[in-house]
C-alpha cells in the first residue's frame, strides 16, 4: 500500500526522550500528508510509519540530526519523488510546488485517488493522464503586455492643491505663514476643547 517499509519488530527499544522526539516527528508528518488533503487515517498512518523508518535508517547516519527535520526531509523527499515519477518531469529543487500542489488537487487526488499517492508504479492510466494535464494547466500563463505612459490626470481640486503647494515652494515666507495659521487654528481648537 505506499512506501516500502521493514516490520515494526526491527525497531530498537526507545528511551523516553526519544520516544517524544518521534512522536513530534510522527504529528510533523501527518500534518503534512493532511495538509495535503489526504483524509483516510489508514493510508495516512501507513505512509507516516514508512516515512519515519527512513528517516529512522536516516538518524543511524546523521545522530546530529532531529528525528523531525529527517522526518520532514524524508517526507518531502518521498512527495516529491513520486509527484516527479507520476509526472514524468523533473521538479525545481526536487520539491512539491504549489503548482504540484494544485495538480494533485485537480486530479481530485484526495478524493479519488488517495490509495495511488506514494504508491509504486503502475499507477492507473486515468490518473496519470489526470495528473499531466492538471500539471500542465497549473503551470502559469504568461502574455506579453505593453505598458504606454499616460499624463497623470488630476480633478479640480487636486490641480489646485498641486498649483498651491508648487507656489509654496518658491515663497518661503508664505509657506511659513501657512504652517503658523494651521498651528494657531489647532491651538485653537485645543482652547475651545479645553474651556468647554
Amino acid at each position: 500500500m505506499g512506501i516500502p517499509n521493514p516490520a515494526i519488530s526491527t525497531l530498537r527499544p526507545l528511551s523516553d526522550t526519544e520516544l517524544a522526539e518521534w512522536e513530534e516527528a510522527y504529528i510533523s508528518v501527518e500534518c503534512y500528508l493532511r495538509a495535503l488533503q489526504l483524509r483516510n487515517r489508514l493510508l495516512v498512518a501507513d505512509m507516516v510509519r514508512a516515512i519515519l523508518f527512513r528517516a529512522s535508517d536516516r538518524q543511524a547516519r546523521e545522530p546530529e540530526k532531529v528525528p523531525r527535520i529527517l522526518a520532514m526531509e524524508e517526507t518531502l523527499k518521498a512527495v516529491a519523488d513520486w509527484t516527479s515519477n507520476v509526472l514524468n518531469v523533473e521538479l525545481q529543487d526536487n520539491r512539491l510546488a504549489a503548482r504540484g500542489r494544485l495538480a494533485l488537487l485537480l486530479a481530485d487526488m484526495p478524493g479519488k485517488w488517495q490509495p495511488v499517492f506514494l504508491a509504486q508504479p503502475p499507477w492507473p492510466e486515468p490518473f496519470v493522464q489526470k495528473m499531466r494535464s492538471s500539471y500542465l494547466a497549473a503551470g502559469p500563463q504568461f502574455a506579453a503586455l505593453t505598458m504606454t505612459p499616460q499624463p497623470l490626470e488630476l480633478n479640480a481640486l487636486g490641480s489646485g492643491a498641486a498649483q498651491w503647494f508648487g507656489m509654496m515652494e518658491n515663497r518661503p515666507l508664505l509657506k511659513k505663514l501657512y504652517y503658523l495659521g494651521i498651528v494657531a487654528v489647532l491651538a485653537a481648537v485645543g482652547w475651545l476643547i479645553w474651556k468647554g
